[in-house]
């Protein structure tokens, strides 16, 4: 697959949903120098590739790939599989790519660029002609892990793509508010694990049937759930509105966890 040319740009509208995403990723890499959301949209761009969105100095890394040095993003686009760098500017697949080449682009940033060692870069399709890359370069060399927390994002990632493609506003909104609770979510799907002995699928599940038939959005159950279990205040988003649960969210918790403390089988995951 040959190589688009390379066009920075920016989104206005769509743009926050992106830079919420990277934030949530940092959480979770905070060894990451730098992230960032790279796309080829034939619609969109004709044939060019773009950086949606950047954290740190994942932007600036980005361009000098697609300006000619090559690297993983590159080849993610190209192969249409994850690829992974122990030590970005002394790996072999990129010869241009290096310190020097870097602190030559962009001197400023050059203790920076001294930090960087590993990188991962993980390529997604959300439509026929659309390939978007998530990618990140670490402080210290990448591992399988890493790739398989991006492989964990890249869904949402491609997810947003297409609200942003259709300019769905409800849609993205609700991708926000999500990406706002994700934290609270988690901590409760790890609660009905390890209560049920579940898998996180059937413990997903678990915790969107009691939304459901307790008609309380699911990032308040998490919020009001977890407070349930632990006594103490949820984790709250880093960015965006705290999630205070209301007394109906409250009870649908405390519901939930009377009848988990009695079940002996989670709710299975729908087929």
């Amino acid at each position: 697959m040959p190589v688009p040319p390379f066009h920075p740009r920016g989104l206005t509208q769509q743009g926050e949903l992106f830079e919420r995403i990277l934030e949530r990723v940092h959480l979770d890499l905070p060894e990451a120098v730098g992230l960032a959301v790279t796309v080829h949209d034939k619609r969109l761009d004709e044939d060019e590739m773009t950086v949606l969105a950047a954290r740190g100095r994942g932007g600036e890394i980005v361009a000098a790939q697609l300006a000619g040095l090559g690297g993983p993003v590159i080849d993610a686009f190209v192969h249409q599989v994850p690829v992974l760098s122990l030590d970005l500017w002394a790996d072999e697949r990129w010869p241009e790519l290096t310190l020097g080449a870097m602190e030559a682009r962009a001197a400023d940033y050059g203790d920076v660029w001294r930090q960087v060692r590993g990188s991962v870069a993980v390529p997604g399709v959300w439509k026929a002609d659309g390939t978007v890359v998530l990618s990140c370069v670490l402080d210290r060399p990448a591992t399988a892990s890493t790739v398989t927390t991006l492989i964990g994002y890249e869904q949402l990632v491609c997810s947003a793509m297409v609200s942003a493609g259709a300019e769905d506003g409800t849609a993205i909104a609700d991708m926000l508010a999500v990406l706002q609770s994700r934290g609270a979510i988690e901590q409760a799907k790890g609660a009905i694990m390890g209560r049920l002995g579940c898998d996180a699928d059937a413990a997903w599940a678990t915790l969107r049937r009691a939304s459901h038939e307790s008609n309380v959005k699911l990032r308040s159950l998490a919020v009001a759930l977890v407070e349930h279990i632990s006594g103490s205040p949820a984790e709250q988003p880093a960015a965006g509105s705290p999630i205070v649960p209301d007394d109906q969210a409250r009870h649908a918790a405390g519901l939930l966890w009377a009848v988990l403390t009695h079940e002996s089988k989670p709710v299975e995951p729908a087929s």
